[in-house]
């Protein structure tokens, strides 16, 4: 067998030369290449580079990806070589095969290579032939032996399920009895799974209905654009649904794992297959059905509508279709009348205990820093770093503990899941945290930034005018007409190369990217009025020609951003004028250069009219702004107070400037305090709401999470405390070790989620600029609502440990 597989290799290896050498299969602007012959004319081309950026339209797109396919050949070939002399290097297959793995991964993601190179998948069909009939042949002879005993077992299986489960005629009387009072006996299962299908449903309907109606109060330019309610709707009540998938699928698997447990009570009493699995499809419809009444009912009572009815019916769908779907095996195992799987003591591997703690931390430590990183705007993606910091912390740290506590007497009843059902264990209290981190590290601390804004405060003028030149006295005219209070202080318009936190695509050249952030330039002494026009101090910025100060004028609810959203520079790119259309991408450090920023802060001096993206303030030193207003006159910036009517009267500044709103529709010329206001108040209400929500249901999941654990328990625990009774154990001391085995579970995620919740807190404060002030009150804020939600898990544990004290 050896030998048929060795001829294979060489077989395919020595094609794999034939197609890297003769066929023309890599696509150039004018000529098509071998394999081979592109590389060797590019080494001998004299500038390499040149050659790929020059011959094929993806560049170094396909120089990357030809040089993955001719290292893949080359290990075929060394692989066919060797073989033909009676040579074999192990680790050289496992290298072909994990290579190969890459290779085609590479190959169909990057869809430019995969164009202009189509045949290279030749090479990679002869590869995963040649590593698919060696797997064949490997262990055919164990294999052929495996599968007679396995049919020889499977016929004596179904001649056995067949005696028992052949049950002809009908079902008497007394069956469909049994069943209905079974159902009824097991009833607060089923109203556990309405509960959380009527919570989904009433959830899903709130979401939709709450954006219907902001969206009413919301101006519609700002629906669609970058920063309203569609983009807050989309990131906060994606994050909800989420949670609610993975609630869903929590109490899916209770639901499942009772049947389970009930499952060989229905085959003595004599079931069919056909007819146990539609009473699962039943009870699991009804179920569906029964919440989708009771919280359409009351989501109607709220709603008093029904627009956001079949919206929640349809995503409700999909989600239960999901939430099902993560349970197939356990459902087919139902179905086909298999025995739960037997337990076995389950203990840690004390051998890799230091490496798991080493990646918890190293994968920790990336967590932090990414979530730190102001170009990442506190993004929720870090949750896939912080699962594998808290599974390498849990599975190290539990290793640990078990190593050194296993021996203690006294901790052998109420650790027993740590040390018999260690990763069990392990995962529970893995998702437990990270339920603790979402809620009290990334959701509450959210919801107080938003207890502690102040929308007045967010616009301090009625109206504010950005003007030309040219239209600066007919401005100053109108405002006269009207008696409107106002006063002008020159500035110049700041570009920044990207203006969005959206991920902008390229392969080897620098596009010229949209949106272009605009900004408003000042000097270091307009700060300093603008300050005292809004009733705060003097703070000198000590600013010198080249350094700036950067003002964002945001909430303290809206996440940390940068100035500059340009992912392949350090430091922000910045340049004086208005954003541009088209330039010579490759002179972006002479059109955009990049700029020294000295110091930053988080205050609004003339509105919050862009939620910080664009809008915000750069401060150049005094020398500095004289020198840019010798080569260009600035613009002027009018702030205006006390007329309302001022904003209707400078209209025809849209029309003036329509044509500025090619670069950016989102940015005017003119803004008005009352509809901004209303819109910031309208986009307040539906994060805050979806951030309520998502805190529900984090509480729900961890609590059904909990119940799931210890009721798929219940008989082992049920049998331990039967033991304990012979063995003379008094109820006060069994009761003590209850309570230390539900704190485990409890109070540990809670501890170790507040601990890890400080780190992204902290990092939060410093990324939106918190001040002392500002430090206390969200100080003051947290510890009153976190007071409430402990408060809340003191009671969910006191009624889960009361549950489990009734088992007998």
């Amino acid at each position: 067998m050896q030998k048929r597989m060795d001829r294979i290799s060489m077989a395919a290896g020595y094609g794999i030369l034939l197609i890297a050498l003769f066929l023309k299969i890599i696509g150039g602007e004018r000529q098509r290449f071998t394999l081979i012959e592109s590389w060797v004319r590019g080494l001998l081309s004299g500038n390499f580079l040149h050659f790929w950026q020059t011959e094929f339209a993806s560049g170094i797109g396909v120089l990357v990806g030809t040089g993955l396919f001719l290292l893949l050949t080359l290990m075929y070939v060394l692989d066919a070589v060797l073989l033909t002399f009676h040579r074999r290097v192990l680790w050289l297959e496992s290298a072909k095969a994990a290579w190969l793995y890459f290779t085609m991964f590479f190959y169909f993601i990057f869809i430019s290579f995969y164009s202009s190179s189509i045949w290279l998948v030749l090479i990679l069909i002869v590869c995963a032939l040649e590593f698919l009939l060696n797997r064949y042949l490997e262990d055919k002879i164990e294999r052929d032996r495996k599968y007679a005993e396995s049919q020889k077992i499977e016929k004596a299986y179904n001649e056995d399920r067949k005696r028992r489960l052949a049950f002809p005629g009908k079902y008497s009387p007394e069956f469909h009895q049994i069943i209905r009072k079974n159902f009824r006996f097991h009833q607060k299962n089923y109203l556990l799974l309405i509960f959380a299908n009527a919570l989904v449903f009433f959830a899903l309907m709130i979401l939709f209905f709450t954006y219907h109606e902001f969206s009413g109060t919301h101006t519609q330019d700002s629906i669609f654009d970058k920063t309203g309610l569609l983009r807050i709707f989309i990131e906060s009540g994606g994050v909800l649904l989420l949670l609610l998938l993975l609630f869903l699928t929590f109490m899916d698997s209770l639901y499942v794992d009772f049947k389970a447990k009930h499952m060989e009570l229905f085959i003595q009493l004599g079931i069919r297959k056909k007819t146990f699995l539609a009473m699962l499809l039943e009870e699991f419809s009804f179920c569906a059905l029964a919440g989708i009444l009771i919280g359409g009912v009351i989501g109607l009572a709220v709603t008093r509508g029904l627009h956001s009815f079949g919206w929640a019916l349809l995503l409700y769908t999909g989600l239960l279709v999901l939430a099902m779907a993560f349970h197939q095996e356990k459902i087919l195992r139902l179905i086909q009348f298999r025995p739960r799987e037997q337990v076995k003591p389950d203990r840690p591997n004390q051998r890799w205990t230091p490496l798991f703690l080493l990646v918890g931390l190293i994968a920790l430590a990336i967590t932090f820093w990414w979530f730190n990183r102001r170009k990442s705007a506190e993004t929720l993606l870090v949750v896939g770093t912080l699962v594998a910091a808290l599974w390498g912390l849990f599975l190290g740290g539990g290793g640990l503990y078990v190593k050194h506590k296993r021996g203690k007497i006294n901790l052998l009843l109420s650790r027993n899941d740590l040390f018999y059902r260690f990763h069990k264990s392990i995962n529970v209290l893995l998702l437990a945290t990270l339920l603790q981190v979402l809620a009290i590290g990334f959701f509450l601390p959210r919801l107080v930034t938003f207890q502690q804004t102040k929308v007045h405060d967010l616009f301090p003028y009625e109206a504010v005018a950005k003007v030309k030149q040219p239209e600066v006295q007919q401005v100053e005219t109108t405002l006269n007409q009207d008696k409107a209070s106002w006063n002008k202080y020159p500035f110049f318009p700041v570009t920044s190369v990207d203006g969005d936190p959206e991920w902008e695509t390229f392969g080897t050249a620098r596009p010229v990217m949209f949106i272009q952030g605009q900004h408003i330039g000042i000097s270091e002494t307009t700060y300093q009025q603008l300050r005292q026009e809004n009733g705060l101090k003097r703070q000198p910025l000590h600013l010198r020609k080249g350094l700036w100060h950067v003002v964002y004028q945001q909430a303290i609810s809206i996440r940390g951003q940068p100035i500059d959203w340009d992912p392949q520079s350090t430091l922000p790119r910045l340049r004086i004028g208005t954003p541009l259309e088209s330039y010579n991408t490759d002179d972006v450090d002479l059109i955009f250069p990049m700029r020294q920023i000295k110091s930053q802060e988080r205050l609004v001096l003339t509105g919050m009219f862009q939620r910080g993206l664009q809008e915000n303030i750069l401060v150049f030193a005094d020398e500095e702004f004289a020198a840019y207003a010798k080569k260009e006159s600035p613009r002027q910036l009018f702030l205006i107070n006390d007329d309302k009517n001022s904003a209707a009267s400078l209209n025809f500044l849209q029309k003036k400037y329509a044509d500025d709103k090619r670069w950016d529709t989102a940015i005017e010329p003119i803004y008005e305090k009352t509809q901004r206001k209303n819109n910031v108040i309208t986009e307040n209400h539906l994060q805050v709401l979806l951030l309520i929500f998502t805190l529900v249901t984090c509480i729900f999941m961890s609590v059904g999470l909990l119940v799931s654990k210890f009721e798929s328990e219940q008989a082992s625990l049920v049998s331990r405390r039967r033991l304990l009774d012979q063995l003379g154990m008094r109820e006060k001391e069994q009761q003590k070790i209850l309570k230390q085995q539900v704190g485990l579970f409890t109070l540990l995620p809670i501890v170790a989620g507040f601990l890890l919740s400080v780190g992204f807190i902290v990092i939060m404060g410093l990324l939106r600029f918190f001040t002392r002030q500002e430090w206390l009150q969200f100080a003051r804020i947290f510890f009153i609502d976190y007071s409430i939600y402990l408060l809340g898990w003191g009671i969910i544990a006191v009624l889960i440990y009361r549950r489990i004290k009734k088992w007998r």
